[in-house]
């Protein structure tokens, strides 16, 4: 009788250890499943959460009201932002509006999400460049005032895993722009026409995709343009003319003393005048020369804002950092 009493006694608690244990992992799975759909639900929610995305141009003096500060943006401007995770790529355009008030508002062709929790890379760029902005083609026909802007390449890159935070990109100028005034020699009628040409010494510029720094190419013959300018001029408070100027943007290379840098055509003559001394441009830089356009040559002179006496001093102190 008392073997029969241990016997059913430990069969009682061996059924309560298994009750026990059935309700412990049901516990689990439930705790689990729950995890799980907290996770699914923080990841959807997530994947639906639109990018808080702020464009700018720094102050600069190339692009956007190209002629002026060049850190304003126009309605109609345009941008193309590339998102990539995990080498999948998704373009995006963006269109500005600007209100009177200057407040500027992007619309962009599509909603902008964060695709996931891994790590993202964001890259705008103007103007519209290829899939994966490796590479600008400087255009040769500068000489209309959209010609110009649309020469004016500026890029910027962002990377980090998502945030509610906003994301800033300050589009930097990746080019050289370069402003001639110029002054005609007596023997020309005061409104002949004329054709400006400034040199390039190479039709593109390259970039890393990962860092968009500048990337080094072997010149070769060909690459080379020459880039026709706009032609403006400077007004005083009663629209007078006090100045006529041409602008181009070029890609930022060295030049060496010699080197043909301005080509003039009047009617059936040709000018050219050449640098006087070795100079690289600059990304972002702007630079001023002073032209003299005679019967049969042009005489080209380095503008420096440091010789009080003269416009005209030695070396290139008028460069304007835009970055």
């Amino acid at each position: 009788m008392t073997a029969y009493l241990l016997t059913k006694n430990d069969e009682n608690k061996k059924n309560n250890d298994m009750i026990k244990r059935t309700i412990t992992y049901a516990a689990l799975a439930l705790l689990t499943l729950g995890f799980a759909a907290c996770q699914q639900e923080e990841d959807i929610a997530l994947q639906e959460q639109e990018i808080n995305l702020n464009i700018t141009a720094g102050s600069v003096q190339t692009r956007v009201n190209t002629l002026g500060t060049g850190d304003q943006w126009e309605t109609g401007d345009r941008i193309r932002l590339l998102r990539w995770m995990n080498d999948q790529h998704v373009n995006y355009f963006y269109t500005a509006e600007v209100a009177n008030d200057g407040a500027v508002t992007w619309t962009p062709d599509k909603k902008l999400y964060w695709d996931g929790k891994d790590a993202h890379t964001l890259v705008a760029s103007y103007p519209n460049m290829n899939l994966l902005f490796d590479n600008f083609g400087i255009p040769s026909e500068q000489n209309t005032l959209s010609g110009l802007k649309e020469a004016d390449c500026m890029n910027a890159m962002w990377k980090g895993t998502p945030t509610t935070e906003p994301i800033n990109l300050t589009l930097k100028h990746r080019l050289s722009m370069i402003t001639v005034t110029y002054t005609l020699a007596e023997e020309f009628e005061p409104n002949v026409e004329i054709t400006p040409e400034v040199y390039c010494y190479t039709q593109y510029v390259f970039f890393n995709v990962h860092t968009l720094e500048r990337q080094n190419v072997a010149w070769e013959e060909g690459d080379d343009i020459w880039v026709k300018a706009y032609k403006h001029e400077e007004v005083d408070a009663d629209d007078n003319v006090v100045a006529k100027k041409f602008t181009a943007i070029v890609s930022p290379d060295a030049y060496a003393a010699d080197d043909e840098f301005i080509r003039i055509t009047i009617g059936d003559q040709v000018l050219t005048a050449k640098m006087q001394e070795d100079i690289t441009f600059a990304e972002g830089t702007h630079y001023t020369f002073d032209l003299k356009v005679g019967k049969d040559v042009l005489t080209i002179e380095q503008v420096s804002m440091n010789d009080s006496d003269s416009p005209f001093g030695d070396g290139w102190n008028n460069e304007e950092d835009l970055n």
